[in-house]
């Protein structure tokens, strides 16, 4: 996954020069990271109140045509709208990240807080994962891997040493490829009688 076959993790009957195995998960991310933005150019930058509008327009194309693959129109009729808003605190926190292309087209956002999504704070070595979402056009292109590699270790840099994630069915594969658990079920409060089906994962840095 990082520039090397799954298989190459194994340790070769020969020493292969041409295919050594990053050192770290920086290097290894970095590594990954310059491979996808052969085919897909984007920078990771911070996310900025400015960005607000079009961090929205990516929410509602991501959420609106990717949810409907695991919940039903019900569902979503009532959730989305609570779904569609990037809180303020968000883009301000110096957390919550965007790729962005050469053009200045905003295809995927994401980020982590201490917060956890409903408010609390816990201990700092805690993180949680905040509103990930790909725009539809890019998803399958490894953004959202690079986005995320980039949110973990933002995270680590600062001392994060295990990360939660609570995440919308469609998500928990993305979530399990890159090494989150599954802890468990819950039903996610939106706004007073609104709940989202969602599952609760986390993974060690």
């Amino acid at each position: 996954m990082f520039g090397c076959f799954e298989d190459d993790f194994r340790e070769p009957e020969r020493p292969d020069s041409s295919c050594s195995l990053p050192s770290s998960l920086s290097e290894a991310l970095a590594v990954r990271a310059q491979e996808i933005r052969k085919s897909v150019p984007f920078t990771v930058r911070v996310a900025m109140p400015a960005d607000t509008a079009e961090i929205d327009t990516l929410f509602r194309a991501s959420y609106g045509q990717l949810l409907k693959q695991h919940y039903p129109a019900a569902i979503l009729d009532a959730a989305l709208p609570a779904l569609l808003q990037t809180a303020p605190r968000l883009l301000n926190s110096g957390t919550f990240f965007v790729a962005e292309t050469g053009g200045g087209e905003i295809i995927a956002a994401g980020g982590w807080t201490q917060a956890t999504p409903f408010g609390g704070v816990g201990p700092r070595e805690i993180g949680h994962m905040r509103r990930v979402a790909v725009h539809p056009d890019h998803i399958r292109r490894g953004v959202g891997s690079v986005l995320l590699g980039h949110i973990l270790e933002n995270a680590e840099r600062t001392g994060v040493e295990r990360m939660c994630a609570l995440s919308t069915l469609t998500a928990r594969a993305f979530y399990e490829a890159h090494d989150f658990e599954v802890s468990g079920d819950v039903d996610l409060a939106l706004k007073p009688g609104v709940y989202l089906p969602a599952i609760q994962m986390a993974r060690d840095l």
